[in-house]
């Protein structure tokens, strides 16, 4: 996808974008002015609330005035009666008269006129005025109830509340107050609001739960603003919603503000593509000057000027960090007899060609750039042999060296190469170049197609170490390297508890070689892989006769860093086992401390993955480390073995004999194994005894030797001929 394409997508995001913030705004105003609507509609609801509060109040002090009387003076005349009755009632109130029963039926009631069916009514035949008379008996409080029906005709509230004797507490009377609701209302403003449409619900007290009283249902089912009416007992509740039955403003100002804010959003997107089409005509031509200054035009590599801050920028770095690299001065062989013979179109062609087969060749990390004409630099970063630039060298010679097609013609062409370390060569990127060039030359006054270091004694070292890499592969093709047997004893009866596997190289010149003496160069050199792998397939065809003579124990093998965390590596030696159907829970694998300091999840999900196939896992040369109680929980390790440098000096030693029974009983305390290595004498057996520290590896009990002999001593019969053979054919085949 081109630019001018993304370009245009950013344009219409960037429309888009300018939209959702319109229509936010939009609907936040609008969101704004409904609840400044709401706002507004509940105060004058509440203005609503305290009218008909404060009127319900005013009217109830009549039946309040009366019950004092009646409780302070039980018996009372129709005269007393009417008269106090005319003395509560006024013009501005509600009532519409007010009645004493007595025995449930309507003994008095004023006024009189218009009332006379009231007088003798029995609340007993109206069951549901019956039910609020008990109420009011039952809670001693004024109850308002209704509106209900009349006897004498017509709807309207009534309060209740009964009268005890303050002496015998028996039930006197009841006094019944009848208010004219619809006026009640109507001077509340309830009734006709200009703009409000008002519900009020909550029958007989019941509240938001309660039948309508006044108004609609429709109110209650439209987003209504709500308030309290507090009652004597119970509550009602008042509803309201604007006339038009909806909170969204009527206006036209959201769709004006969608219609202007779309046009303005189209402009800006337009000037967001016009001013991105101009910025990036302005990037291409400041990018492609200063990619003629920065690069090399046939090749695309750095230039030497370039290639020289680059160089002094790294420098820096790595005198911060510590740490070290190599420059590698590559200058092509004859490189002039091609030009000059197939013209300089086949001489750019085959430098391009150079060019791909450098980059291919190195890590992404590295840094290549060609200085002029045929010569070319090269910086290998995070050097940590020396001998590894030599290896890389000889990589990009080889590399270089193969055919290539120009034009019609097949040419094969060689490079020189000098390589400078870093720090030892130079401390500044003149110095480097200048002791990477004269190494160049010195590789070509050699014979060229060849590399040389700039300081003779790494040259030597590094050369001392290549041979050794190769003859390390060599002799794993020949089948110079066997392995030997040492076994762990358990010192309470002598039984044998496992056995460890140890590589032996029997050199054609030097005779046999102890680990020591190879396996550092080749965990340097990456030979440690393939000797890895040709000791776990020894022990595999092993194996079988080990448990043909009886011999249960698991096999240990000592894995190196290099070999270990590499996931591609594990899922290898699994295929070998499975080659030779040998089950996993033969093995216990030996790593050293060292390694499970960096990157700790991820070398514990590996542990894991080997653990819960079957393998165990065991801790090498304990204590010579970063000992510590908090990785051994961490990792899933079976096995500690205690270094032979703890040994040495017990049980002479106290200060040796402490450091050695705090390790032991460390290992204890986390449920851990722990074998002692190195163990020599029968003083340190009887040591270790006490310690309860019974596993022991070492000269005391026997020194690695090969499978016949390790069988002939261990086993409950002897080798049979058959893993004799098979020996034989290992050799002849791995």
């Amino acid at each position: 996808m081109n630019k001018r394409v993304w370009i245009a997508i950013i344009s219409l995001w960037v429309f888009v974008i300018c939209e959702i913030v319109l229509v936010r705004f939009v609907m936040t105003d609008r969101d704004r002015q409904v609840e400044n609507k709401r706002y507004l509609a509940l105060e004058q609801l509440s203005t609503i609330r305290a009218r008909l509060e404060g009127l319900l109040q005013t009217n109830l002090i009549a039946i309040r005035q009366l019950h004092t009387e009646l409780t302070l003076e039980p018996e009372i005349s129709e005269y007393r009666f009417a008269a106090l009755t005319e003395n509560l009632m006024s013009q501005n109130l509600h009532i519409r008269h007010l009645a004493i029963a007595q025995d449930f039926q309507i003994r008095m009631i004023y006024p009189l006129a218009g009332n006379e069916s009231a007088l003798g009514f029995d609340y007993r035949t109206r069951p549901d005025q019956l039910r609020t008379l008990h109420e009011a008996i039952s809670n001693r409080t004024i109850t308002l109830n209704g509106p209900v029906a009349l006897a004498q005709g017509g709807e309207a509230l009534i309060a209740r509340v009964p009268v005890f004797s303050n002496n015998t507490g028996e039930l006197l009377a009841l006094i019944s107050q009848v208010i004219d609701h619809e006026s009640l209302f109507s001077d509340a403003g309830l009734l006709s609001h200009p703009e409000l449409n008002i519900s009020l619900r909550g029958l007989d007290g019941t509240g938001a739960q309660g039948e309508l009283i006044t108004g609609h249902y429709d109110v209650w089912d439209a987003n209504p603003v709500e308030l309290t009416v507090s009652l004597p007992r119970g509550e009602w509740k008042l509803a309201a919603v604007p006339l038009s039955g909806d909170w969204a403003p009527a206006d036209r100002t959201g769709s004006l503000y969608l219609i202007f804010g779309t046009l303005l959003a189209l402009l800006i997107a337009a000037m967001t593509y016009l001013l991105l089409r101009n910025q990036q005509r302005l990037r291409q031509a400041f990018g492609l000057i200063s990619n003629q200054a920065r690069f090399d035009n046939l090749t695309g590599l750095a230039n030497r000027h370039f290639f020289e801050e680059q160089l002094s920028t790294y420098m820096s770095a790595c005198e911060r960090r510590d740490e070290k690299f190599a420059l590698l001065f590559i200058d092509l062989d004859h490189f002039k007899e091609v030009n000059d013979a197939l013209g300089h179109s086949a001489g750019d062609d085959l430098l391009k060609l150079v060019t791909g087969r450098l980059q291919a060749s190195l890590r992404r990390d590295d840094i290549v750039a060609r200085l002029g004409g045929d010569e070319f630099v090269v910086v290998l970063k995070n050097l940590s042999e020396p001998f590894h630039a030599q290896l890389q060298a000889q990589k990009l010679l080889k590399h270089i060296r193969e055919p290539m097609n120009l034009g019609n013609n097949e040419v094969s062409i060689g490079a020189s190469i000098g390589i400078a370390l870093f720090p030892r060569d130079g401390d500044s990127h003149a110095e480097l170049l200048k002791a990477a060039d004269l190494a160049m030359y010195a590789a070509k006054d050699s014979g060229r197609g060849t590399s040389e270091f700039f300081n003779d004694e790494l040259r030597e070292q590094a050369s001392t170490h290549l041979h050794m890499h190769q003859a390390i592969l060599q002799g794993i093709r020949n089948n110079d390297f066997l392995v030997h047997y040492q076994p762990v004893i358990n010192s309470k009866d002598g039984s044998l508890h496992s056995i460890e596997a140890l590589a032996r190289w029997k050199h054609p010149t030097r005779g046999l070689l102890l680990p020591k003496d190879f396996i550092a160069i080749a965990e340097k050199s990456g030979a440690i892989r393939e000797l890895g792998n040709f000791v776990l397939n020894c022990v595999c065809m092993d194996i079988p006769a080990l448990q043909a003579a009886g011999m249960k124990g698991r096999v240990a093998i000592n894995f190196s860093s290099h070999q270990f965390y590499d996931k591609v590596a594990m899922d290898h030696w699994f295929q070998i086992m499975q080659q030779h159907q040998v089950d996993p829970t033969c093995f216990t694998f030996e790593i050293t401390e060292s390694m499970l300091l960096p990157d700790r999840e991820r070398q514990r999900d590996l542990l894991l993955e080997v653990n819960d196939r079957g393998v165990t896992l065991a801790i090498d040369d304990f204590g010579t480390g970063y000992s510590s109680a908090s990785y051994l929980k961490h990792f899933p390790i079976s096995l500690l073995k205690i270094d032979r440098t703890f040994v040495t000096g017990v049980p002479d030693d106290p200060h040796q004999n402490a450091l050695l029974s705090a390790l032991i009983h460390m290992a204890r305390a986390l449920n851990i194994d722990v074998v002692i290595e190195g163990v020599e004498t029968v003083s340190q057996v009887n040591f270790l005894n006490m310690q309860t520290a019974n596993l022991i590896q070492g000269f005391y009990f026997a020194k690695p030797m090969p499978l016949e002999q390790l069988i002939e001593r261990y086993g409950n019969q002897p080798l049979p001929k058959g893993p004799r053979a098979q020996n034989e054919r290992r050799k002849n085949s791995t």
